[in-house]
């Protein structure tokens, strides 16, 4: 690319950025990207991420600010070269999983909070079920946050009829008419399944179901 061409980009990006270069400033940089040809903007661009990491006391940048950079730049490449496998091993860090903190999911409030507590490294005997019921729970207000499966408001552009806002297990009783519920299936008798929510559970024949794998039932659709 022509010089001109290449000063009028520099200047551009930087002025993007907030920057004014100052005229030995500008010198630097063209000379830095002789080294770039055929990758300009890419180079521009690691050089801006990293200006921006300085700590500068003006958006004027001058010679020396822009060489100090160059020259960090430089030396991290070199050191790359010099060392590939101790660079990759930087990418890596090891977290203690007890310090990330843990949210929960409040169905009634409608929001996530932090637990508090220290978490303990074997299960109480409700663990197990805690965890269900909070995987069931965060799948919920996921699909409740769907326009297609949320209560239609009256600026929505889907009606009722389109709607397949999802009800309660518990609704069902002296209801008519179709209605659209998300349950988990198990087998709380011998032989005998049952859809259930947080709210209760009814009886489900499957008889007429597809197996595709273990743990997915799909029904069959009747001819």
């Amino acid at each position: 690319m022509a010089v001109g061409a290449t000063r009028k980009k520099v200047l551009r990006k930087f002025k993007l950025r907030g920057y004014i270069l100052q005229t030995d400033a500008l010198e630097e940089i063209l000379s830095f990207l002789t080294q770039f040809e055929d990758a300009e903007d890419e180079a521009i661009n690691v050089l801006l991420d990293e200006i921006n990491k300085e700590s500068l006391n003006s958006s004027v940048l001058d010679r020396d600010s822009v060489h100090r950079v160059i020259s960090l730049l430089h030396e991290a490449e070199s050191a790359v070269e010099a060392s590939p496998s101790s660079s990759n091993r930087s990418h890596f860090r090891i977290v203690d999983s007890f310090i990330i903190p843990k949210f929960c999911y409040d169905p009634i409030k409608k929001t996530f909070y932090e637990r508090t507590g220290k978490l303990p490294i074997h299960g109480e005997a409700s663990s197990k079920a805690a965890l269900y019921r909070d995987r069931f729970e965060l799948l919920l207000q996921r699909l409740s946050r769907d326009p297609h499966f949320a209560k239609p408001a009256f600026d929505s552009e889907f009606n009722r009829s389109d709607s397949c806002e999802i009800s309660p297990i518990q609704s069902l009783i002296g209801q008519t008419g179709r209605r659209w519920i998300m349950g988990v299936i198990s087998q709380l008798e011998d032989g005998h399944f049952y859809l259930e929510d947080m709210t209760a559970a009814v009886p489900v024949n499957l008889s007429n179901a597809i197996s595709l794998t273990s743990s997915m039932l799909f029904d069959k659709p009747s001819s």
